[in-house]
């Protein structure tokens, strides 16, 4: 075998001109895959992180009776003594910071328009602590010992009601028990999320004042920080576990995952795009190396007809094309890998900006991620497919009848 394998090497490079071409082919496709695969992945993770830090957390906390239907009223679901289940949770293994958040819909009016919003309330402290940092595009952020009702408004809401910093506004909702209810707040920052829609109705308050709007003591959810997205689920399941044998079984636990629709749909689109893309450039590349194949077949047929009339069986004629087919796979692949970790490098360092995506209002930074787990794919997907794409010559080669082979011209 290893005798096959020394002639095989050698006639690879019979022809170095047709060789360099193969390569070439193989060693841009290589390339492809490597750079598409590396900016799907770090599309995947930005977004991930991002997801987590817009708000989701790695893990919230509801009611089950929340999770399990809608509210009639706001926070009539809610949950009760969050302070003494945040202090409970802070202790737990991978657990770093956890926040409460109320969330409601109201009216905001400025005495002359009125707009429909969606509220969320925060303890600015907590959410610093999550990483949760607000995008202020003027103003500050909710400020803790004013001893005001604050609101930061979002870019697109502030445009409409034409609030200015420092303007009061009157917030109105319904309480927990179904009764009207109103406060009036003062407008100290405006923020943006980066989705223009819901800029458009989004505004942040304390949970305090959101509280003394809704008339309740309750929070929708806490929302908890790890130390790594990578232990979300033992952290999930020692969690779980916790609530149960302190008698919380009213509680339940959702993972940013399962809270993130948007991303699991966005993976799903990106990941088909990438196998589409993969199976384009795997039958580019068998192509041309079948051809390349081929031509080395016609050439040869008088060398083939000689090695049949020495007694070389024909499985041993395969088993040279096939490994002609292997050597130029594993040199491809090793040169595919290189030319990709150069490339990634290169756009890395270019420090090249995208468009924003759609009802995005920034572009986003062009960066290729190193995945060791898909340069060991590439390279075994190119040796694989410059062996298949020699059986056909292969076979073909060993077919050849001896007399008719050796009179070839």
């Amino acid at each position: 075998m290893t005798k096959f394998f020394r002639i095989a090497a050698r006639n690879v490079f019979r022809n170095p001109r047709r060789t360099a071409f193969t390569l070439l082919v193989i060693v841009f496709g290589a390339v492809s895959l490597i750079l598409a695969g590396g900016f799907i992945a770090n599309n995947f993770q930005g977004l991930r992180e991002l997801t987590i830090r817009n708000g989701l957390g790695h893990l919230q906390i509801f009611t089950n009776a929340y999770m399990n239907g809608p509210e009639e009223r706001p926070l009539q679901l809610g949950i009760e003594n969050p302070a003494e289940l945040q202090k409970w949770l802070e202790a737990q293994p991978h657990v770093t910071a956890s926040a409460p958040e109320i969330e409601f819909v109201g009216l905001i009016s400025n005495g002359e328009k009125s707009e429909a919003f969606l509220g969320r309330g925060i303890d600015p402290d907590r959410q610093s602590d999550l990483g949760f940092n607000v995008n202020i595009k003027n103003g500050r952020p909710l400020g803790t010992t004013s001893g005001e009702s604050e609101v930061i408004l979002g870019t697109g809401l502030a445009r409409n009601m034409n609030a200015k910093i420092g303007d009061p506004l009157t917030l109105l909702g319904t309480t927990t028990d179904g009764a009207l209810n109103a406060i009036d707040v003062r407008v100290v920052g405006f923020f943006s999320s980066g989705i223009k829609e819901f800029d458009a109705r989004a505004l942040k308050v304390s949970v305090p004042t959101a509280q003394t709007l809704l008339d309740s003591t309750r929070v929708t959810k806490l929302i908890v920080k790890l130390d790594d997205t990578g232990n979300t689920e033992p952290a999930r399941a020692a969690i779980a576990a916790g609530l149960t044998g302190m008698g919380r079984s009213d509680l339940g636990l959702r993972t940013w995952r399962d809270l993130a629709s948007f991303y699991k749909q966005v993976v799903m689109l990106y990941s088909s795009i990438f196998l589409f893309l993969g199976v384009i450039i795997v039958v580019l590349v068998v192509l041309s190396s079948s051809n390349t194949m081929m031509m080395t077949v016609f050439e040869r047929v008088q060398e083939i007809g000689t090695l049949l009339a020495l007694g070389t069986r024909r499985r041993q004629i395969v088993t040279i094309f096939l490994f002609e087919g292997l050597v130029i796979g594993v040199i491809g692949g090793v040169l595919g890998c290189i030319a990709g970790y150069g490339a990634m490098l290169g756009i890395n360092a270019a420090g090249i900006t995208m468009p924003p995506p759609p009802s995005f209002d920034r572009g986003i930074l062009l960066n290729i991620n190193f995945v060791p787990g898909l340069y060991g794919a590439v390279f075994a997907l190119v040796a694989l497919t410059l062996v298949i794409s020699a059986m056909v010559p292969a076979i073909r080669a060993a077919r050849l009848h001896i007399v008719d082979a050796l009179r070839h011209v």
